[in-house]
């Protein structure tokens, strides 16, 4: 009798922990997920202006030095021999798609999961990270609206006019729709990538609280990787990678604030042991 009701309690508690840490993720998204699909039902806000600030970022890159998304694209377009192995733009397509659209969500969750299972004392404050990143970026979508450059016309590379190759429209989408379903979603939410605020913060979730070496060396490629997947997939400028660096440095200080005046800041793994040895 008294096995059986352990069992009962022990199921219970995994039920517990499995529901709240579901409910926690739907709060983290909830923002991202509701504009984007707000705006695609209702409203696709800003059309002609997405692709004007779009046209403007790029005109701003190449002003300044930085316009090299279409390099890149390029350079991938082209094949490529490394060692024995023959690399042709239909090899990397999936696999930058496969970073670009998998990496940002199964990642993410995963390196969640694992936070909220063996390192729970630091879910809270990685959960109002994300939530507080997509509250800036909301903000910044609602007043300053910007097409991907794979829906950008008008723009030009090495005096040619450009335009870049769309990798994963006829995987995900139709037009606004997502493929199976008759959601929708905001196209001109390009500034800043939410995709690389993402893969920071959960590249940093591994960076400085995993413990083996192999998951932390992990952690500081992973954003790398999916910097070269927003660009060569068309979907986002370099520029759109200074704002995701933007509003994680504006969100971490504040979510650590929020800690710290409920007693709750815990210094990471990582600065936690050089502490101890400095000691």
């Amino acid at each position: 009798m008294c096995a059986a009701t352990a069992r009962v309690i022990r199921r219970n508690g995994a039920l517990y922990e499995w529901t709240a840490f579901a409910l926690q993720v739907l709060i983290a998204v909830s923002v991202e997920l509701g504009d984007d699909l707000g705006r695609g039902l209702f409203s696709q806000h800003g059309s002609p202006e997405g692709i004007h600030n779009a046209q403007s970022i790029a005109l701003f890159e190449a002003a300044h030095g930085f316009w090299f998304e279409p390099a890149w694209q390029l350079y991938f377009e082209q094949t490529h021999r490394v060692l024995n192995f023959v690399i042709t733009w239909q090899d990397v397509v999936p696999v930058m798609n496969t970073i670009y659209v998998l990496g940002h969500v199964c990642v993410t969750l995963g390196v969640a999961l694992w936070v909220y299972f063996y390192r729970r004392r630091y879910f809270v404050l990685l959960r109002n990270v994300v939530i507080i990143t997509n509250v800036f970026a909301l903000f910044v979508y609602e007043s300053f609206p910007v097409a991907p450059p794979r829906m950008t016309t008008g723009l030009f590379y090495n005096g040619h006019q450009f335009v870049f190759q769309d990798t994963v429209h006829s995987i995900v989408t139709t037009g606004s729709k997502v493929i199976g379903s008759n959601a929708a979603y905001n196209e001109f939410s390009a500034m800043p990538s939410v995709h690389m605020a993402w893969a920071m913060i959960a590249g940093g979730a591994l960076l400085f609280l995993a413990r083996p070496y192999a998951a932390r060396v992990a952690g500081a490629i992973y954003p790398v990787l999916m910097l070269i997947a927003v660009v060569v997939t068309g979907n986002h400028y370099l520029l759109d990678v200074v704002g995701a660096v933007g509003v994680v440095a504006l969100a971490f200080p504040v979510a650590l604030f929020i800690e710290v005046v409920r007693g709750r800041a815990e210094w990471p793994l990582r600065f936690r042991s050089a502490r101890r040895a400095l000691s």
